[in-house]
């Protein structure tokens, strides 16, 4: 990428390979575009709209689409004669499932792990509060199912981890009977997944995690509905102190990738032991 005066980047755009439904995946390669250059404090230029279609190598009609679809979502601007430019974040619409899902596509950046935490610091208390009190049968098998299988998966992994963890916040939320929470819950589910992915190999937090799930669910069990927003807190916090954790570590290696994978696996320090 050639970056310009004023922070503004001029760019190419990777050439569309398979039609696997073209529309989705010129707007997703865009869109993903616009993401990594916000990540990088920088502003793109779009090339005319021939350009374009030629480094893409797609039709107008397809790229008209893609290119309304991310104007839709905030993400770019499209002026007569000044052209096409990429928005900041501020601009878009952040609880957007296809910006939600292409975030998570791009190595998250420390206020994108910081913003999940502190939206599930919002949400999963109250919702946890309202499992408590409204649970009917069905939904305490269900909880009490998924926390069997989270308990006895050691040695799984953590892909597998993974998926039994957000089956047991989507058992809870479910439990809630509050449908804007399950919707949420839904639309963050895969960028949630992301950080997961970095936090759940610590084997300490692993550890925490099952801990205060285990409080979690005994008290909705109990109906209880103050000891599960209390515990609901502690399952958040202990994710929020496992991410800046992992944020120092991700910061501290931008001198030198090629250590990643050692650095996200190595044990934990003092405060997630």
């Amino acid at each position: 990428m050639g970056t310009e005066s004023g922070g503004s980047m001029l760019t190419r755009f990777e050439r569309i390979l398979a039609p696997e439904s073209l529309h989705v995946r010129v707007t997703r390669t865009l869109g993903r575009q616009v993401i990594r250059a916000d990540q990088e404090s920088t502003q793109i230029i779009f090339p005319n709209e021939n350009g374009l279609c030629e480094q893409l190598g797609v039709s107008r009609t397809i790229l008209r689409e893609a290119l309304k679809v991310l104007a839709d979502k905030g993400m770019i601007e499209v002026r007569p004669r000044s052209g096409m430019r990429s928005l900041p974040r501020s601009n878009w619409n952040l609880l957007d499932p296809d910006i939600l899902a292409w975030q998570s596509e791009e190595n998250p950046d420390a206020g994108f792990l910081r913003d999940l935490c502190e939206i599930r610091l919002a949400m999963e208390p109250t919702a946890a509060g309202f499992a408590a009190v409204r649970a009917n049968a069905e939904d305490m098998a269900e909880i009490e199912a998924a926390l069997n299988r989270r308990v006895t998966a050691d040695g799984k992994r953590i892909e597998d981890l993974i998926d039994l963890d957000l089956q047991l916040h989507a058992c809870i939320m479910k439990a809630s009977h509050n449908r804007l929470f399950q919707y949420l819950s839904e639309a963050i589910r895969e960028p949630f997944r992301v950080a997961l992915s970095y936090t759940l190999r610590s084997a300490a937090v692993r550890s925490l995690e099952v801990t205060a799930h285990q409080l979690l669910v005994d008290a909705i069990r109990r109906r209880d509905p103050l000891a599960a927003r209390d515990a609901a807190d502690k399952v958040v916090a202990n994710l929020m102190v496992a991410v800046e954790h992992v944020i120092r570590r991700m910061e501290g290696r931008k001198a030198n990738r090629s250590n990643d994978w050692v650095l996200l696996t190595t044990e934990p320090s003092a405060d997630l032991r």
